[in-house]
């Protein structure tokens, strides 16, 4: 058999399966009508780059600056070249000054900008990270536990105590009721309180009250992770697994959490001005407090008329939603956590040198067919991996896959954390801190 010289993508395919079922290649090769050499080439792209690189390398593309002369092109890459630092629109001044230059159509700053992505000279510009939007579900009328508000409000000092404190507040506005508050060591800021002990506080108000149909937050890093929103934060898949949409309040409008920043307001009367032998000292004064404030003191809360909260809403001890901490790994949703996960798209740029990228702090390797190129990715709820995909040719497509990897960051054992109040079972290798 006179030996192929050119194959298709279909045989480069049939070509990995035979292999990976456990085919000698060269055999494979020869099976198919080529030379050994042809399936030792493809199968090393493979290893090296996924699926993707098993298709036609595309023919390159004339470039930003095709219709210009030559003078100019050169002109173009090498000011960048030059100056590194200067952007597109102080180049485009000093081409204009360039007497070699007199006379000739000269490109806008954006197709300078492209000419010098195209060259290798700018890393491209990636899409932003995209998180599903906020499902918030329909909210029954009249129920007090319908939406919970949850703030922390950082840099307290209380007399007695030699380091700042931080203070975590829990509210249901509907019936003007406090569902808890929370200190915890803050020398560092409520950044820096870990998220055990955010989702512990939290834990303890849901075994008192029953769950929330909705949790509220501002976009603190502890609520919804960095601002530019690149992975979605423990409490979000937390909330998600427990059936609580956790939705962020209006950029800019603080005012939507008036009444948890007045309810801090309330709580420093207690905590400022006397002096504390140590935290669990303040904290239990505090817990007076909000028991004193639910069921006897007159709130000036809207709806509650000047009477105590649970004077005016009797039922609101409990929202009929139940959670019960000793059953939280069993009954922990993942199939709504996948849902969140699912809608989740992020970008990343492959390392010029390594061929990895970076995700959920951990660095994977992607190939170094891939160096220096965007990729896609996307969660499969079907076995729970994150999919690269080659960059897409129309906005919101992707490529062919490249590679499947598992994220810890998204395992249950990682949301749940070590939990003091809702231990983890001993089959799942559970320990309490």
């Amino acid at each position: 058999m006179t030996p192929r010289q050119s194959s298709s993508v279909a045989d480069r395919l049939t070509l990995v399966r035979w292999k990976e079922s456990g085919h000698v290649l060269s055999a494979a090769s020869q099976a198919l009508g080529y030379r050994p050499s042809w399936g030792r080439k493809w199968w090393r792209r493979y290893r090296a780059g996924g699926e993707a690189a098993l298709l036609p390398v595309r023919p390159p593309a004339p470039g930003p600056l095709a219709t210009f002369a030559p003078t100019v092109r050169q002109a173009v890459l090498a000011y960048r070249r030059t100056h590194p630092r200067a952007g597109a629109r102080r180049a485009r001044l000093s081409l204009e000054d360039d007497p070699t230059l007199q006379g000739l159509p000269l490109p806008s700053a954006r197709t300078l900008h492209r000419a010098w992505v195209a060259a290798g000279l700018v890393p491209p510009r990636l899409p932003r990270d995209a998180p599903p939007p906020t499902a918030v579900p329909v909210l029954p009328p009249g129920d007090p536990h319908a939406v919970w508000e949850l703030d922390h409000q950082d840099g307290l000092r209380l007399a007695g105590l030699g380091a700042p404190v931080v203070l975590q507040g829990v509210r249901a506005p509907a019936a003007g009721l406090i569902v808890g508050a929370t200190l915890f060591p803050g020398p560092h800021g409520a950044h820096a309180v870990p998220v055990d002990d955010v989702l512990d506080a939290l834990r303890q108000h849901l075994a008192t009250w029953g769950r929330p149909l909705v949790l509220s937050v501002d976009r603190d890093v502890q609520f919804f992770g960095q601002p530019q929103r690149q992975f979605p934060s423990r409490l979000e898949l937390f909330c998600a697994g427990l059936g609580i949409a956790l939705v962020p309040i209006r950029l800019a409008h603080p005012t939507d959490h008036g009444a948890i920043e007045r309810q801090h307001r309330t709580l420093d009367g207690v905590l400022l001005g006397p002096t504390w032998a140590d935290l669990a000292d303040a904290q239990a004064a505090l817990d007076a407090q909000v028991v004193a404030l639910n069921t006897r003191f007159p709130s000036r809360a809207r709806g509650c008329g000047g009477q105590p909260p649970l004077r005016v809403y009797p039922t609101a001890t409990y929202s009929g939603r139940p959670y019960d901490p000793a059953r939280e790994w069993a009954g922990f949703d993942m199939r709504a956590v996948d849902r969140v996960l699912a809608g989740w798209e992020w970008h990343r740029l492959v390392g010029q040198h390594t061929g990895q990228i970076s995700f959920g702090n951990r660095n994977v390797g992607v190939g170094l067919a891939w160096a220096g190129q965007p990729v896609t990715l996307r969660f499969d709820p079907n076995d729970r991996q994150v999919v690269v995909y080659a960059p897409g040719h129309d906005v919101g497509t992707v490529g062919p896959e490249i590679k499947r990897f598992p994220c810890p960051a998204f395992d249950k054992a990682t949301i749940l954390g070590h939990s003091r109040v809702a231990p983890r079972p001993a089959a799942e290798g559970g320990t309490t801190r």
